[in-house]
């Protein structure tokens, strides 16, 4: 009865605890070294798990910001000198657009009279051409002066405009020439260029 009862009681506890399976049937030495196995990954795992000190944390945040700082300063950089460039192409187109136009009536033309920020004569197809500085805007009128077409955009200020006339009296045998002078300044954001220009025009013909 003793030993059925033993048997039955072993049946009840099994299956025991894995650990204590193998440890009641492995010699001393064996069960320490399997045990060593575990608890050296466990003890490494726990060494590359361990957390950041307060001085490194400092020391990466301080190291984060400087790339973050250097890159926006990059940033605005560039962007501040995208604007300054576009200003200054603005500028320099539209006073290029002017002085070509100008020249083309001018080389041909004839009675030439200059009045403030204002030039008149007679072109090629014997148009009345009026070139005029109105609210910074230069405008050209074909008819004498009853309607005017803008020039210049509305991305440029035109700061001032004159011209220069020479060798217009009748008979003198000098050839007619225009000095031109012009200044302009174009705002994008808050860069701005500004751009002086001086030409002189000969015209083809003599005054007689």
């Amino acid at each position: 009865m003793d030993n059925i009862s033993k048997i039955k009681e072993s049946k009840t506890k099994w299956p025991l605890p894995l650990n204590s399976y193998f440890q009641k049937r492995l010699s001393p030495e064996w069960w320490g070294m399997l045990n060593f196995v575990p608890k050296f990954f466990k003890k490494k795992f726990r060494q590359n798990m361990a957390g950041l000190t307060l001085i490194e944390l400092i020391v990466a945040i301080g190291i984060f910001g400087l790339v973050v700082s250097m890159a926006f300063g990059i940033f605005v950089l560039a962007i501040v000198s995208q604007r300054r460039i576009i200003a200054l192409r603005n500028v320099e187109d539209s006073i290029r657009f002017t002085i070509e136009s100008t020249a083309r009536e001018v080389r041909t033309g004839k009675n030439f009279s200059s009045g403030v920020n204002s030039l008149s004569f007679t072109n090629a197809k014997g148009e009345l051409v009026i070139y005029r500085l109105n609210g910074g805007i230069v405008e050209k009128s074909s008819d004498g002066g009853a309607n005017y077409s803008a020039v210049t955009g509305s991305e440029t200020t035109v700061n001032y405009l004159n011209f220069y006339l020479m060798g217009q009296a009748v008979g003198d045998g000098l050839q007619p020439r225009v000095t031109m002078t012009i200044g302009a300044t174009s705002q994008v954001g808050n860069q701005s260029a500004n751009l002086k220009v001086q030409t002189t025009i000969s015209g083809r013909f003599l005054q007689i």
